[in-house]
């Protein structure tokens, strides 16, 4: 059992170094839970990190190994895994029953991110925000627990809104990567070039396009708003957070005018102890 506490622990400062905003909301969660979910987003962490600090053969091999992390977390001998982040979620996997494939579904998401490509649509692209936030959406509710099976619909259309928050706050860093997640369809339609991307000129065009999108992610955020009703109540404060996060992140790009070239958003500490007092659920609700 000690092996189990040892290895929740490291999946805890894992969480606690990455220094995501997710953080606070975890720290809602009753203690089981909270362990949980520290596995589940230490694991993608380490996927996270194998495609975006590593290229070519490395970042496959490097993913390889994050996958065979869960792998190992469902195995027979999960106990004796040598990751401790095998050995946490084994068992997390055991307590609150958590799907396999939404963890295959992570790491397919992050194979389509090994090679620079071009969404030509937004079908295509909301695939790619199923597989690599839709997964985590759907691992969440299942530790939070939930009697409606609705839940893991709306959890998966959370799971979009937050990444396709993310592709707009990131469109610098990715460039810089080769990666360039907007729909070509919306580009052409804004008329919008492949440099105005990469340099952040403050085009018309380039406005309205991440407006557009902004505007979609809203969409997607105000469709699993009801999944605060579906979990279970000791898990509900960790869902508002997280949620009134994301949304207050996407206000704030959205209050810079989309620069999101000159500085990287982010939500203060003290927006999200804001948060915590419930203003954006009074507001929104």
């Amino acid at each position: 059992m000690d092996r189990i506490v040892d290895a929740y622990h490291v999946c805890a400062e894992r969480v606690k170094q990455a220094g995501s905003s997710f953080y606070y909301g975890m720290r809602l969660l009753p203690a089981e839970k909270r362990s949980a979910i520290y596995a589940v987003y230490a694991w993608s962490r380490i996927c996270d990190d194998a495609v975006d600090d590593y290229l070519g053969d490395e970042a496959e091999r490097q993913l390889k190994e994050a996958e065979a992390l869960y792998q190992r977390a469902f195995d027979d001998h999960w106990r004796e895994a040598r990751h401790p982040v095998s050995v946490a979620l084994g068992d997390a996997v055991r307590r609150f029953h958590l799907s396999r494939s939404a963890f295959e579904a992570l790491v397919e998401g992050m194979r389509m991110d090994l090679a620079p490509r071009l969404y030509h649509t937004f079908a295509e692209l909301e695939q790619y925000c199923l597989n690599v936030a839709g997964s985590i959406g759907t691992l969440c509710v299942e530790v939070f627990g939930f009697a409606d099976e609705r839940a893991r619909d709306l959890a998966a259309k959370l799971g979009v809104a937050l990444q396709l928050t993310n592709i707009i706050r990131d469109i610098k860093e990715d460039a810089e990567r080769g990666r360039c997640y907007l729909p070509l369809e919306d580009i052409e339609r804004h008329g919008v070039t492949a440099q105005e991307i990469l340099q952040g000129r403050p085009s018309p065009g380039l406005i309205q396009l991440l407006t557009f999108e902004a505007e979609r992610a809203k969409q997607y955020y105000h469709e699993a708003m009801d999944l605060v009703n579906l979990v279970d109540p000791d898990s509900v404060r960790c869902l508002k957070l997280l949620y009134g996060i994301y949304y207050l992140l996407l206000e704030k790009i959205e209050a810079m005018g989309f620069d999101v070239w000159t500085r990287r958003v982010q939500v203060s500490r003290r927006d999200a102890l804001k948060l915590m007092g419930g203003a954006f659920w009074q507001a929104n609700g």
